[in-house]
């Protein structure tokens, strides 16, 4: 069997192992997934020996935040117009979208998944898939499925990585994308 196929089966295997360990804590005890599937999310690349695909570069920086105001201003505008009102969140909710949700999300998805399954454009597709089905959970206990629309904003995120091989533009895109959806009144983070 050759790497790419087993990389393959790997990710495929963590991403089960990481979707039935969130669903579990939802529904057992949520507050333990807060904290316990973010660190999975991170802990399992290490563990398989992948390195972290994240690095300083003033470039990938301004290509995170220019498709980031590209794509969430439109969003904003039909917002507004539709009469919501935006309300930045707390900096505590801010910190936790920072590091217990898109670092770890993009960590596992972009870095470890996207790569695994060969970062092209079936790889960001599937990744896209199973990163809106990782949303599964959350749907089922608050009866949301809006929540697998994550689907389309996961693109965006798999493009940047795409593009870049860093996971710096994908989470910056991640962390916006979910302040202004929360902002705008939203009940779940991408």
């Amino acid at each position: 069997m050759n790497s790419l196929a087993r990389d393959r089966r790997r990710a495929l295997y963590s991403f089960l192992f990481l979707f039935a360990v969130n669903l579990s804590s939802s529904l057992i005890c949520p507050s333990l997934s807060l904290y316990l599937v973010p660190f999975l999310l991170i802990a399992l690349p290490f563990f398989l020996q992948r390195p972290l695909p994240m690095k300083f570069s003033f470039r990938d920086i301004f290509l995170g935040l220019g498709v980031s105001f590209t794509v969430l201003l439109p969003f904003s505008i039909i917002a507004m117009m539709t009469g919501r009102v935006f309300l930045l969140s707390s900096l505590a909710v801010l910190i936790r979208q920072l590091f217990l949700v898109a670092f770890p999300e993009e960590t596992f998805f972009r870095g470890f998944l996207q790569e695994s399954f060969g970062n092209n454009r079936k790889g960001l597709i599937a990744t896209s898939i199973l990163f809106a089905a990782a949303h599964i959970p959350i749907s089922l206990i608050i009866g949301n499925w809006f929540a697998l629309l994550t689907f389309f904003p996961s693109l965006v995120m798999g493009w940047l990585y795409m593009r870049t091989r860093n996971t710096l533009p994908s989470t910056i895109f991640h962390f916006l994308a979910n302040t202004v959806f929360i902002g705008f009144g939203g009940m779940l983070s991408l």
